[in-house]
């Protein structure tokens, strides 16, 4: 199971922690994304499939339904990841993990990179570059919304038929809960197997001049090799830790489209102490020549995001909340006013990829419609 090379003696379990804990905005009137009028029928008929989601802590929850042409494929998915078996290797696992963890007050350094250029040693050292390179990602930062964003994105291209593979933050109970193929989160003997391939690896090249990556950059390089490793694996959908510019999973550096979700004040100790800073960081993972999307912002953030586009060479499309009359009552996967939000961002962005993608023939038609919500049956899955 373990590649080869030693592991670090097990450390005693870590102490599970629980997850951390307005001004109106102007909103076009409509979006110029014209989505083909069958799916949009096909799709409301696949969100009468939605069903609520249970308490977290619910024991043995009941997956929603899926589109017949992939179930198969999500039953497989199933019955191989299985439950946790909270085996005595896993916990070994959740400890080396919990080393990774650096005990410092993140207001010490500020948002100078935290040595951000060592992410590039990373991926020289587990040989990440080109695989990297060839993954096809959807790229998602913000304040809030961000999670629920990637998820929308995730489930439509799955439903579409694509073979997928989530990577959000933070996990509610498990770190598994990160790394989702196909909708269901990796199987323990995966995330073992994946897990000690990168620590090996790893703790052989890495010393005094290189230390070993902070706990979200080792789970952000688990990530890439996970989804770069299975070939299965179409579409990459990658939910920014934390800003943008010197996050670790900006890395990537031409994704197929990348999104920013609403902004506000967050991680300040950090990001900065003004909107215009924090839109600035957020900022960071648009790229010259690549499609972005972000929904209606405060004026001074939306300058920023402008500002950052326009210096790249690329325009920055701003995407209408969903309008809810367009689904006839049926309802979202995941609840809330705010959601329509997500929603929208969400299907500019899939639907950008399927076009880049040479996928938009997936269902022929010859009829249009004008607003983006031709695929929102949206599954029920975690609000990280």
């Amino acid at each position: 199971m373990r590649a080869s090379g030693g592991a670090s003696p097990r450390p005693a379990p870590p102490k599970r922690s629980a997850p951390p804990t307005t001004t109106k905005l102007p909103v076009p009137a409509s979006s110029s994304l014209a989505m083909p009028a069958p799916r949009l029928a096909h799709l409301r008929r696949l969100l009468s499939l939605h069903s609520p989601p249970p308490h977290p802590l619910a024991p043995s929850p009941v997956r929603p339904l899926l589109p017949s042409s992939i179930l198969p494929r999500a039953m497989a998915g199933a019955a191989q990841a299985g439950a946790a078996t909270g085996s005595a290797e896993y916990e070994e696992v959740l400890g080396c993990l919990a080393s990774l963890i650096k005990q410092k007050v993140r207001a010490d350094t500020g948002n100078r990179g935290n040595q951000w250029e060592l992410m590039a040693k990373y991926l020289q050292i587990l040989e990440l570059e080109e695989p990297i390179a060839r993954l096809k990602v959807v790229h998602v930062a913000g304040t809030k919304g961000k999670g629920s964003t990637c998820t929308f994105a995730e489930s439509i291209l799955r439903s579409c038929g694509f073979r997928t593979g989530l990577f959000t933050s933070p996990h509610l109970i498990d770190v598994r809960e990160r790394f989702r193929l196909d909708g269901l989160d990796i199987s323990e003997e995966k995330f073992i197997r994946y897990f000690w391939w990168c620590w090996n690896k790893l703790k052989v090249k890495t010393g005094d001049d290189i230390p070993m990556p902070a706990y979200f950059r080792f789970l952000a390089l688990l990530a890439f090799k996970i989804f770069s490793d299975e070939q299965q694996v179409d579409v990459a959908v990658l939910e920014v830790g934390l800003g943008g510019k010197y996050d670790a999973t900006n890395v990537v550096k031409a994704p197929v489209v990348c999104g920013i979700s609403s902004l506000g004040y967050d991680h300040m100790e950090i990001l900065g102490n003004s909107l215009v800073e924090i839109a600035g960081e957020k900022a960071g993972i648009v790229k010259k020549g690549v499609p972005a999307y972000t929904v209606p912002q405060p004026e001074e953030a939306m300058s920023v995001l402008k500002q950052r586009a326009s210096e790249l060479g690329v325009s920055i499309r701003i995407v209408p909340p969903l309008d809810p009359r367009q689904l006839e009552d049926q309802p979202l996967g995941l609840h809330g006013e705010h959601q329509y939000m997500n929603a929208g961002l969400a299907v500019a962005l899939a639907n950008t990829w399927l076009e880049r993608q040479g996928h938009l023939d997936i269902i022929h038609v010859k009829d249009h419609v004008s607003t983006p919500n031709w695929h929102l049956f949206i599954f029920r899955k975690r609000i990280c």
